[in-house]
């Protein structure tokens, strides 16, 4: 085999490889060889078919994997004799010329009759040199926030008013907002009734929101049996295309008016949900408090060492790496866009603006990727079977009832089976350079710990923690930096 560099240009590389006829001939009579003993052509005595014949029988037919099985092997040899990793897969060509699928097909079937040498020409981009930056050199906060009385008594109020419950009213009493009405209504645009529009005994909290805009204040002062025809519009950017922007009724009929009944935060209270009495609920609500606290706090002091490391890394990003991940990240949001029944140029006002920030984060994330596998290698971090399995069972808790078919799904493909593992090693790689870097604790409240700029001013959090899940969603990678006000949402 003999390697020739074509081109060595930043993390560009072009190398041409050779390798003789002769090597592929005695590839093939190795091949022939092992064919002999298990093949039966008729008559033949097994392992007395002539090598000669097995030739003119399977030799075009075994020339391909032969050629396949050798470019795997000498592609790979060519980068380790260089000490160079690819960061994508190599692009292989034989026809050494201007790209042309016909001449590469006809330069394929000469070396399959082996009337020329194999020599192919392999274009990738290499893994750059990464320094690992001095980590005394970065300091980085810790927020941490206690769990007060106030965070217990708010968030069990926020439980009481998700379990509220209702009575009622006297058939002489009319509907008023935050009463909650048991309706059938038909829903029709133009005199058509068009689907998802009808429904019976359809629970409505007026002044919930929860239908279209419009429509829940025309039930305040209705009267239980009344029907009733309710005018709305469809909003422009409804999330079903074809019913957005259209004038519809709705032939409505009010079953039943129930009025709220307050919950009375109590022992009785807590026993409906479960608990022995109040004193255990507030307990298992500060547990969970302090799981969702701690665990926003971790996912701070990650992303405050990822922005400290970031501007420390120097060193040159494979391109297409860059492009590709760009790319998953811009199509991923135009996807969100068009599930939403929304349209793009409506979304996205300065596509250049947008793509750029996109650009932005792609970078980030390959420098920030490269990185973690330069110390998950350095440092032998892995991750073993029973974590990967662990974690899978948890994705596929996300789809009840189909958690075996998603389990095999991952399985059984190992790109998807990477997506599982890979945040395993980064969460482990980071807790690896915790160890090592400055951290500085600060006290916090609530709010501040919850990077809410908008908290008021007694500094309590609009969106209060939830007692039986995270208070945050893992809706954006922690490797991402926050995007800026002017970013279009989503």
């Amino acid at each position: 085999m003999n390697v020739t560099e074509v081109l060595a240009k930043d993390l560009n590389r072009e190398v041409k490889v050779d390798i003789p006829r002769d090597n592929i001939e005695g590839k093939l009579l190795s091949k022939l060889e092992e064919l002999k003993n298990t093949v039966q052509l008729k008559g033949f005595r097994p392992g007395k078919v002539p090598i000669h014949h097995l030739r003119k029988v399977f030799g075009q037919r075994l020339m391909p994997e032969i050629i396949e099985d050798l470019v795997k092997e000498t592609s790979a040899k060519a980068m380790s004799d260089r000490n160079e990793r690819p960061a994508i897969q190599p692009k292989i060509s034989f026809y050494q010329g201007k790209p042309s699928e016909d001449k590469e097909k006809e330069e394929i079937d000469q070396i399959i009759k082996l009337e020329k040498d194999l020599s192919y020409k392999m274009v990738y981009e290499i893994i750059p040199e990464i320094d690992i930056p001095k980590y005394n050199t970065i300091s980085i906060t810790k927020k941490i926030a206690k769990v007060t009385k106030d965070d217990i008594d708010e968030a069990l109020q926020r439980i009481a008013d998700e379990n509220k419950s209702y009575e009622e009213r006297k058939s002489s009493e009319k509907a008023q907002s935050g009463d909650q009405l048991i309706i059938d209504f038909v829903g029709k645009i133009d005199g058509e009734i068009f689907d998802g529009g009808t429904a019976n005994d359809a629970p409505l909290v007026i002044g919930s929101g929860a239908f279209i805009p419009g429509f829940e204040e025309q039930l305040t002062g209705s009267s239980k049996d009344q029907e009733l025809n309710i005018s709305v519009k469809f909003p422009k950017d409804y999330q079903v295309p074809h019913l957005a922007g259209k004038d519809a009724i709705f032939e409505t009929k009010v079953k039943k008016i129930e009025k709220e009944v307050p919950t009375k935060i109590s022992d009785d209270f807590a026993k409906k949900l479960g608990f022995d009495d109040l004193k255990k609920l507030k307990e298992q609500i500060s547990e969970q408090l302090e799981k969702d606290f701690e665990s926003i706090s971790k996912s701070d002091l990650k992303r405050n060492l990822l922005d400290g490391l970031d501007p420390k890394l120097k060193f040159d990003l494979p391109p297409t790496l860059v492009k590709d991940e760009s790319d998953s990240i811009w199509n991923n949001y135009i996807t969100d866009i068009e599930k939403s029944g929304k349209k793009v140029k409506d979304v996205v006002k300065d596509e250049k603006k947008t793509r750029k920030e996109y650009d932005d984060i792609a970078r980030r994330r390959v420098r920030l990727g490269l990185f973690f596998n330069k110390i998950a290698e350095d440092e032998s971090i892995n991750v073993t079977d029973d974590e990967v399995n662990k974690a899978l069972f948890e994705q596929a808790r996300n789809y009840p009832g189909q958690e075996s078919e998603i389990i095999k799904l991952y399985q059984e493909n190992p790109g998807a089976m990477m997506q599982i593992r890979s945040p395993l090693i980064e969460e482990k790689v980071v807790d690896h350079i915790l160890t090592l870097v400055k951290i500085k604790e600060e006290q916090v409240d609530r709010a501040k710990l919850l990077g809410n700029d908008d908290a008021p001013d007694r500094g309590e959090q609009k969106s209060e923690p939830k007692t039986k899940s995270k208070v945050t969603k893992s809706a954006k990678k922690t490797t991402d930096k926050k995007p800026s006000k002017s970013k279009t949402k989503k």
